[in-house]
């Protein structure tokens, strides 16, 4: 697999985290609520807050938002307008195993609130590496329905933050088929589930399109503590060493 650059995502909880999130070196910020879950979205008030933070502070890194997992979505929520500026927006599908209507739910869903908006978003959709335990579908189904539903890409992160970390529970191979997939489908692949530094060797070798992080972004590893500029900026540095790293030893070869 060739070399190329890697983005870091950082997702952060409100507005006082994003200063110190595009300080450390993020390139694509998220807005997530780490105390819902691995895809909890913030409320309302939140996510008109940091757009306004956004805004006034001219923040000109792509952004990207949670929407939760797809059997949570009612009714009502389903009116809820994404605001123009967010790029990205990830779902996930635990629960969703064994439903015959799963497709057919995400695709309303998406109609719905890109009616709303007014707008089109650019659709990640999320595979979980502990997909038996979330009740969600394989990598493998998710990347090929994302492909037939015009994904922008794919996320494989982890549901459980207490049973495995990502690469406790996907082995180097088994990721590497799925990025060399998602690739050939033009579809950007990342990747997230408690990532640490120590995990950088590996994954610069794999070249994904995304790493994402929260929990090494914050204090003790804890995602739902506070997030820390210095944390942010030393992976993102060894990020960039590993895939120089990387590019230097094929270029030896």
């Amino acid at each position: 697999m060739n070399p190329q650059h890697t983005q870091l995502l950082v997702s952060v909880r409100d507005c006082e985290e994003i200063a110190p999130a595009i300080a450390g070196g993020c390139e694509i910020l998220d807005f997530k609520d780490p105390g819902r879950g691995a895809l909890g979205r913030v409320d309302d008030a939140t996510l008109n807050a940091v757009i306004d933070y956004c805004q006034l502070h001219s923040v000109n890194i792509p952004l990207s938002m949670a929407l939760g997992e797809l059997y949570e979505w009612s009714t009502e929520q389903n009116s809820l307008k994404i605001p123009a500026e967010i790029k990205y927006l990830k779902i996930g599908f635990s629960h969703c195993s064994g439903s015959r209507d799963w497709v057919s739910d995400w695709q309303n869903l998406r109609q719905q609130i890109e009616e709303s908006s007014g707008h089109p978003h650019q659709w990640i959709a999320v595979a979980y590496a502990d997909w038996n335990r979330a009740a969600s579908l394989s990598p493998h189904e998710v990347l090929e329905s994302a492909c037939e539903n015009q994904c922008a890409g794919l996320l494989i992160d982890t549901f459980s933050k207490q049973h495995g970390r990502l690469l406790d529970l996907l082995t180097p191979e088994t990721l590497g088929e799925i990025i060399e997939q998602a690739r050939a489908s033009q579809l950007k692949l990342a990747l997230a589930g408690s990532l640490r530094i120590q995990d950088l060797e590996i994954l610069s070798e794999l070249a994904p399109d995304i790493i994402g992080i929260r929990g090494a972004a914050c204090i003790h590893h804890n995602r739902t503590s506070v997030l820390q500029e210095s944390a942010i900026r030393t992976f993102r540095k060894q990020m960039r060493f590993r895939t120089n790293s990387t590019r230097s030893g094929c270029r030896g070869r």
